[in-house]
């Protein structure tokens, strides 16, 4: 019984109440950079399960940059970061030690300079997917992060759970075939006229759109329905589902960028910051 009581004790005394309540101290954030000239229709494959990637368009030439943010928890067993590959892929997939387990607040974010013509496949567990500016194909792939594709020219296939996807194309590639998925989340794609491609919708949750569609319920069925429409000339195609999301196709006249810029503007902008 006294040592029940003693316990209780020292539960509530000021001294443990304070030590309780001491934040943990942050951790420390360290800057990682990665270069690597790419062979001529050598790709690239980035998997980061501990945080988000951001592509950006990076030149001419065939030179790769990845520049790693590393946020390491004191005590936290390090993510090693080991670019791999071989005459057709260059690999970088940061991973912790076998059996260890990612600290709180330990996460990567990545951020890849893509030179011109290489293509790209990006996974993520939860963090966000950004391509802008890519010239090159993209194959972007979340358990449940956000995706978001602006400026890229090249076949674009998205896919992601929970998260959303929001796209910006000009013209789609002549004959290529381009798919945009979700499970739950909503999809948003802005276009124009020039787009030059047939689409097709499919979700059980709503259309919104600014152009005219042609839809046909699937009683029984997830998706529930499925929508078509031609914009521009017919020569791609071009995919959006979705099993329970809204599906929303608009105007890009209208759609902008999270940082105020009309998506218009996104293809002709070759900055890389």
């Amino acid at each position: 019984m006294k040592a029940v009581l003693f316990g209780a004790l020292l539960c509530v005394s000021p001294a443990c109440a304070h030590a309780a309540a001491q934040p943990s101290p942050e951790p420390s954030a360290e800057r990682r950079d990665f270069s690597a000239t790419l062979a001529d229709g050598q790709g690239l494959t980035i998997d980061n399960p501990y945080g988000d990637v951001r592509l950006r368009f990076g030149g001419y030439a065939h030179a790769l940059e990845i520049h790693a943010v590393v946020q390491q928890p004191a005590g936290a067993s390090p993510i090693a970061m080991e670019p791999a590959g071989d005459a057709t892929r260059y690999r970088f997939a940061p991973r912790l030690p076998a059996g260890a387990l990612l600290a709180e607040g330990q996460r990567i974010d990545l951020v890849a300079f893509v030179p011109l013509g290489h293509a790209v496949s990006v996974r993520t567990e939860r963090g966000l997917i950004e391509s802008r500016g890519v010239r090159g194909d993209v194959d972007l792939s979340s358990v449940a992060g956000d995706i978001a594709i602006r400026g890229t020219q090249g076949r674009v296939r998205a896919a992601t759970g929970a998260g959303s996807i929001e796209a910006s194309f000009d013209g789609a590639p002549p004959g290529s075939r381009q798919r945009l998925e979700t499970t739950t989340g909503n999809i948003v794609l802005a276009v124009d006229d020039r787009l030059d491609a047939a689409l097709e919708l499919a979700t059980s949750g709503v259309f919104a759109t600014e152009f005219s569609l042609e839809v046909e319920p699937l009683a029984g069925q997830e998706p529930n329905k499925r929508a078509r429409a031609v914009i521009g000339a017919d020569k791609a195609r071009i995919e959006l589902a979705s099993r329970r999301g809204e599906i929303r196709l608009l105007r890009r006249s209208a759609f902008t960028s999270p940082a105020g810029k009309p998506a218009e503007q996104e293809y002709g902008d070759d900055d890389s910051d």
